[in-house]
């Protein structure tokens, strides 16, 4: 301290401040007591394990305990703390929240410091070097450095319910749109996610002109629609009309006209929020700043699991690199979505995470629940894998009322490597109502809180309060049956959930009403599969978890918030999003629209969710979590030469067809036909029909060979006839005409075969098992090569039949609906355990028809789907996956032929890979930075090391002596008994003199890998093995091969330079791809012009 203002400290306050400023310097100063003691110097951990240097130690320290342990990476090198510290700067950081003000504690690499949301990490590097008088600048540089860029206002997806937008702001935007000079009151609490408007029916507000017409209707006033759309409530305007079917003879009914005034008063008010918010300069940057702090300022983690080694692994086997580095995720973050191809090796992943979580010490009772009918296959495996393991399977057979407690008797008291536990018996496992009153107390607390807040106390989150209590009162009267053994007692540390998409139906508390897809009510097994999920996360710091799945996204982006609630609920609490209706304001932008009830005939209002907007954002958030990788050839997935298109000519009865569909289009488009009557939901149907077969859409048509059906029969045969000795067999998908008394693709298939010569038994329909022993049984006729063809749907084909063996081609009859079904489909062939080296996968395009484009859209919307789960998207905003109903112009410009069509398809394609190409480059610029940041260490300690390596041998060609025999008979008996002394002594060991060089034994030394040090101006590790004689003779050869130590150090630090170079280059040479992704936008967007096609891909 400079100077002291005496005026305003008396002694005593300068006694603590000395005292404080002294206790800095004293945690800080990385001096240890001098009766210190490393805790692993009686570790078995530590035994027989050494490293050559610190950086080596470093990738042990994170292989064998998953942390960066100083006090380890001491121990298994023989360096002080101080030393393994300073050499390590750069590579690992030391965290404020974790250090508990010791030197040696809370370090992590700089792959983890380095990630996760920076500006939130350096408020907190910025606080704590305050506070330890600079102890952690090295922190705040390096998070500076790798600060994502600002997101502009022009950028920034912000709307009307954007859960980060401060009350005050909405205030303000109150008194823009009614012209008033005081509102004050809007009230918004993060638990429920419900913001409330006061004053909507007063006459101050909900009379004037602007309240009832510029903003609002007679039948609903501004205040009203603004404090619906806040909360994502469909706006709609009811009357009340008789009824003889209600108790009280009333119903409420639909007004159209006056809901068709009130919806576009809402978009008039989105829009007009949207363009005002951004006006004021000084609102504008504190709304900047707020997105930045919560969710623009996070940085992805790349793991790479390239040093793990396996120990306990069957040798035999080795994995894929995208599989270690999966592994690694799961061992150092807290939880995982394990979002892998179909095919791709999840369960290879999830067994040895799970086994080297055991090995760690990190976990002690791993379970993975998994389908009924997998739990076999998983048991397999596992041996595999490890053939030593415990394992103990539980299937409906064994998990039976009586034998019920003996198991989980067996799985509370003995050790298991691992429990395989199917869906069925995992759901009749309870929780005790211990863990229940647990979670409703934590919710209680959560609310007490923020309840004392004005701005946060709104009326559901008292209702939300209250619910609670009268439950806990429930609870409270109920006891647990002494001997029942619940699943929160079983002392699970690590849960392992495959094919995770079975539990995406979970309850959902929101506000937001007729939504296609969204389910308050949820089901009762993917509710329980939470609860259990956040135990075992409470077990592990919110960690412990993983959730494996082809498909993670099936029906729309939404679904990624389900898997955030089991995976990341905690960093959505952080980021005030744990509620689904502030997570949709957020990402999601919704449209109402009223269409045609196909039950009632009757108009009805739909809610949908449009565009999804903020994706860099969702997706680096996402990638906290999720570790995608797509099948390919070198992870022993079957080659591919991509799609084999045949293409069906149009018959002039398809042609007539098609040019009916476009009269249909213009009476739709024109108003001249009742919705109730034909509509597009109905032309796309019914175009996909006769693109499938006409006779599906027209029953008076008659067989033609130009048809799907008669070309796949032909393919089908001539495959089935070239691979006949191999016996090779082949799966059809078709979703439309299933099997059926009626006219069906299914019959009219297999008739064409069997005319063909395809014997009758050697055909068959899936449909065709109804029970799951049936299907076995089918399955493993078509692994034999019995039944060689084999048909049937995405839904009772796809998901969870593995009948890869001999499996040559698969054949999409129709175009599936969904993104996830052609991954479902062609996941069933592309798979890991095909004995075919190369398939085929066949698309049968009918020439003029909605079949061409409708590929293009749902290949369009996987990859959208594939760049949201790998963080590799750009594009801030991006349509949903779930739309198959074609617009007016995309239907006509298909009917007509239109190539501009064509055009824009590829140009989107186009469009998508040069934001993966942008994104992979910035990923790229990254490593080669952080390398550059390392290399210059590196370089400098190498040309260190060639100065003492060349000492050396100047020392040792001077002070070299020979020694007669006695004396060398002296030296190899001292240095073979100093040896075997030292087997596995915690401490280094300066043991003697020879040839000028300091003889050292290193610690932890195991006999069968013996070694030792040679000290000089240099340090020489030389392996001696474990016989007398051979040792010094070792020695001997080392100091005569000292001249090409230099040469190889010198090796080595000419590759440095030249990847110093090289990087350099790089970094300064990079590509960038943004003028193309512009030229590709500006395309695009004129092409949607020409077309009339409104669509944000």
């Amino acid at each position: 301290m400079d100077s002291v203002n005496f005026d305003l400290f008396d002694l005593q306050d300068l006694d603590d401040l000395a005292f404080a400023d002294d206790y800095v310097d004293d945690i800080t100063s990385m001096e240890l007591p001098m009766n210190w003691e490393n805790v692993y110097e009686e570790d078995v951990r530590t035994q027989g394990v050494y490293a050559e240097s610190i950086s080596d130690a470093l990738l042990l320290s994170l292989a064998n305990l998953g942390v960066v342990d100083i006090e380890y990476i001491a121990a298994v090198t023989g360096e002080d703390y101080k030393t393994v510290i300073s050499e390590l700067k750069g590579a690992i950081y030391q965290n404020p929240l974790t250090w508990n003000e010791s030197f040696y504690k809370g370090w992590e690499s700089a792959e983890e410091y380095l990630s996760g949301n920076l500006r939130r990490k350096l408020r907190e590097a910025q606080n704590a070097n305050k506070k330890y008088n600079g102890y952690f600048e090295d922190n705040i540089r390096a998070l500076k450095n790798v600060l994502p860029p600002v997101v502009s206002a022009e950028d920034i997806y912000i709307t009307i319910g954007s859960p980060w937008v401060p009350n005050d702001v909405m205030d303000d935007f109150v008194k823009y749109i009614l012209k008033v000079n005081t509102y004050c009151g809007i009230r918004h609490d993060e638990v429920t996610g419900t913001w409330e408007v006061p004053g909507k029916s007063a006459f101050f507000y909900g009379r004037s002109i602007e309240a009832r017409h510029t903003y609002g209707t007679d039948k609903m006033a501004a205040l009203e629609i603004l404090e619906k759309t806040l909360n994502m409530k469909t706006v709609a305007v009811y009357d009340e009309v008789e009824s003889k079917t209600s108790k009280n003879g009333k119903k409420k009914v639909v007004n159209k006209a006056e809901t068709v005034l009130a919806l576009e008063k809402q978009q008039k008010l989105i829009q007009t929020f949207q363009s005002w918010v951004w006006t004021d300069e000084k609102r504008r940057k504190r709304l900047e700043q707020i997105f930045e702090e919560k969710f623009s300022s996070v940085r992805r983690r790349i793991f790479d699991g390239s040093f793990l080694k396996f120990p306990t692994m069957n040798p035999d086997i080795r994995l894929y690199s995208y599989q270690k580095d999966a592994v690694a995720r799961i061992l150092f973050s807290a939880n995982t979505l394990l979002a892998h191809d179909v095919g791709s090796g999840k369960t290879f992943i999830m067994a040895v995470a799970g086994m080297e979580l055991k090995r760690m010490g990190i976990s002690s009772k791993n379970l993975y629940v998994v389908p009924n009918n997998i739990v076999g296959q998983w048991n397999a495996i596992f041996k595999k894998l490890y053939p030593q393991a415990r394992i103990l399977c539980v299937e409906p057979k064994n998990f039976t009322p009586a034998k019920r407690k003996e198991v989980l008797k067996r799985i509370q008291n003995e050790s298991f490597d691992a429990i395989i536990m199917a869906y069925s018996c995992f759901e009749q496992i309870p929780l005790s109502n211990d863990f229940y009153v647990e979670e409703l107390l934590c919710e209680k607390e959560e609310i007490n809180a923020i309840e004392n807040d004005y701005n946060k106390r709104t009326s559901k989150l008292l209702r939300k309060k209250e619910k609670i209590e009268q439950k806990l009162k429930e609870l409270h009267t109920l006891d647990d049956p002494e001997d029942l053994i619940c699943f929160d007692r079983l002392g699970i540390t690590r849960l392992f959930v495959d094919e995770a998409h079975n539990y995406k139906n979970l309850p959902i508390d929101t506000k937001i009403n007729k939504v296609s897809g969204i389910s308050a009510g949820g089901s009762k097994k993917c509710k329980d599969m939470l609860d259990k999920v956040h135990y075992v996360q409470k077990q592990n710091n919110g960690g412990g978890v993983v959730m494996a799945t082809g498909t993670p996204i099936t029906n729309s982006i939404t679904d990624i918030y389900v898997m955030q609630q089991y995976l990341q609920s905690g960093e959505l609490k952080l980021l005030d999003l744990q509620s689904f209706d502030s997570w949709v304001g957020m990402f999601g932008e919704r449209t109402t629209e009223f269409e045609i009830d196909v039950d009632t005939s009757s108009y009805r209002l739909a809610t949908r969710f449009s565009k999804f907007h903020n994706l860099p954002e969702l997706t680096v958030l996402l990638s906290a979590i999720a570790d995608f990788h797509q099948v390919d050839p070198s992870a022993g997935i079957p080659e591919t030469d991509g799609y084999e298109d045949s293409l069906v000519p149009k018959t002039q009865e398809f042609q007539e067809y098609l040019n009916d569909i476009s009269e249909r289009v213009d009476m739709i488009r024109k108003g001249y036909v009742n919705r109730c009557d034909d509509n597009m939901l109905k032309v796309t149907t019914d175009g996909r029909k006769a693109a499938l077969d006409l006779r599906l859409a027209v029953p008076e048509a008659s067989f033609t060979f130009r048809s799907k059906v008669a070309y796949c029969a032909e393919d089908v045969y001539d495959i089935y006839r070239k691979t006949s000795e191999q016996r090779s067999t082949q799966l059809v998908f078709c979703d439309s005409s299933t099997p059926k008394n009626d006219f069906n693709l299914y019959d009219e298939l297999k008739r064409l075969l069997v005319d063909m010569g395809v014997p009758e038994q050697e055909i068959a329909f899936v449909h065709s098992a109804s029970t799951e022993a049936q299907r076995t049984k089918l399955f493993e006729e078509v692994r034999n090569g019995n039944i060689r063809i084999l048909i049937g749907s995405t839904f009772k084909l796809g998901m969870g039949v593995n009948v890869q063996d001999k499996l040559v081609a698969i054949h999409h009859l129709d175009v599936p609906w969904r993104p996830a079904d052609m991954v479902q489909r062609e996941g069933r062939i592309l798979r890991q355990g095909n004995e075919n080296e190369k398939v085929y996968i066949y698309r049968y395009i009918t020439e003029g028809s909605f079949d061409a484009y409708s590929w293009q859209l749902l290949e369009t919307k996987q990859r959208f789907i594939s760049d949201l789960l790998s963080g590799s998207i750009e594009a801030r905003s991006g349509s949903d996956i779930d739309n198959a109903v074609l617009d007016y112009a995309e239907v006509k410009a298909l009917a007509v032929g239109n190539p501009l069509i064509k055009e824009r398809v590829e140009v989107a394609n186009e469009l998508s890979r040069y934001y993966a190409l942008q994104c992979k480059t910035v990923e790229r610029h990254i490593r080669l930075e952080q390398e550059l940041a390392e290399l210059p260490d590196k370089i400098a300690k190498q040309e260190t090391l060639i100065e003492q390596y060349r000492k050396d041998l100047e020392d040792y060609k001077e002070l070299r002596r020979e020694y007669n025999k006695d004396e060398r008979k002296a030296v190899r008996e001292k240095l073979y008994e100093a040896i075997r002394e030292h087997i596995l002594a915690s401490k280094e060991k300066s043991l003697m003199d020879y040839q000028g060089f300091r003889i050292v034994l290193p610690a932890n030394l195991i006999l069968k890998e013996a070694y030792v040090y040679l000290d000089r101006n240099g340090r020489h590790k030389v392996e001696i093995g474990n016989s007398q004689v051979g040792g010094l003779i070792r020695i001997d050869n080392y100091l005569e091969g000292l001249t090409d130590e230099v040469k190889k150090t010198k090796e080595v630090l000419e590759k440095l330079l030249n990847r110093q170079v090289s990087a350099r280059r790089e970094v300064l040479n990079r590509e960038d791809y943004a003028d193309k992704i512009t030229e590709m936008k500006n395309r695009l967007e004129k092409l949607d012009e020409q077309l009339g096609v409104e669509r944000n891909e």
